[in-house]
């Protein structure tokens, strides 16, 4: 059954796909994923059983069904063999692929007409395969594909330390294959506009980086309405914005600059801007959500597989939810915890 939640609020492209078939377009939700990722054709015919008709609000919705997807089928299907540090690598590299879809930020393709894969873009966005990579700590691995063979499928990446890596945190080359989205050609449009959210009164709120290069090199949160623009506040120059709103209160995050505070959230109020500092250290935000009727956030260090996450309580304090444990080899993953 699709997810029916995404979380779409980050934008680090507003632009036109010349997909074939466009995320919006009504069609089966095989044919949506084969747009994605032709493996599913192979791995998972039964994709194509369900011909009643589904669309998606945005191309990053439908990457992001792709990989709730592909990560379930992965969560209940390891390779045979997996020695137990490679098995507890996998269930926390899948978790954080999780949280990745949420985030909602994958790599540009503004290189080459039609679908390609990107596994880091010019911006810095990983795609899933490189944000793996990221996450348990192999970061100069992604970097060197980016640099050699930066729009390769994984089954064309013949370099050693690919295969290596995924035997070391359990996966197969063929499963890193499915994971990874090709993405279609885009056009920007307006790539001063980080990220977006609109009340139920049609008043939209806007997350902007610096008016210009000789400007305050800060983000600018404004309010569009019928009056006009209004600048409310400016905060430091996150990266990967979410923003969300709860109770009345607009909540904005992201990973915070190397220089200057460390506060990875801030709360608008209605009048003023407050810092919130969930974590410790510098945390990038995989995801701000609510959940259960708390506001939640995911955040993750780089370097790290498993993500963290906290949520808000009544008193404004933020407290940890607990990490969901590695089961153990031939623990059948209980259908309710899977997405």
């Amino acid at each position: 059954m699709l997810r029916s939640t995404f979380l779409a609020f980050a934008l680090p492209a507003i632009g036109i796909s010349t997909a074939q078939l466009p995320p919006g377009c009504p069609a089966t939700a095989g044919q949506h994923l084969f747009e994605v990722n032709d493996q599913w054709a192979a791995r998972e015919p039964s994709a194509f059983a369900d011909a009643r008709p589904v669309r998606f609000p945005s191309e990053a919705a439908r990457i992001a069904e792709h990989l709730h997807r592909v990560r379930q089928h992965l969560a209940l299907d390891p390779p045979e063999g997996l020695s137990l540090p490679a098995r507890s690598q996998r269930w926390a590299l899948l978790e954080a692929l999780d949280t990745y879809a949420d985030r909602g930020i994958f790599p540009l393709n503004d290189i080459v007409a039609g679908r390609s894969p990107v596994f880091i873009d010019k911006l810095g966005n990983a795609c899933a395969v490189g944000h793996l990579m990221i996450t348990s700590g192999h970061a100069e691995l992604a970097e060197r594909i980016s640099e050699e063979l930066n729009l390769a499928y994984v089954h064309d990446i013949a370099i050693p330390e690919v295969a290596e890596w995924a035997t070391t945190n359990g996966f197969t080359i063929d499963e890193l294959a499915w994971i990874q989205p090709t993405y279609d050609h885009m056009k920007i449009r307006d790539p001063s506009l980080v990220a977006t959210f609109q009340l139920a009164n049609g008043d939209r709120f806007e997350v902007r980086g610096p008016a210009s290069s000789g400007a305050a090199q800060k983000l600018r949160l404004l309010r569009k309405d019928l009056a006009g623009d209004k600048v409310l506040a400016t905060l430091p120059l996150l990266s990967g914005v979410k923003i969300m709103e709860y109770n009345g209160h607009l909540f904005i995050g992201g990973m915070p600059p190397d220089n200057g505070p460390s506060a990875e959230l801030y709360e608008w109020t209605g009048k003023s801007l407050q810092a919130q500092d969930p974590f410790t250290g510098r945390l990038g935000i995989g995801s701000i959500s609510v959940k259960n009727g708390r506001l939640t956030i995911v955040g993750y260090a780089l370097g790290e597989a498993r993500p963290q996450e906290r949520y808000l309580t009544e008193a404004g304090e933020w407290k940890e939810v607990p990490p969901t444990p590695t089961p153990e080899p031939g623990v059948v993953i209980p259908e309710e915890r899977l997405p």
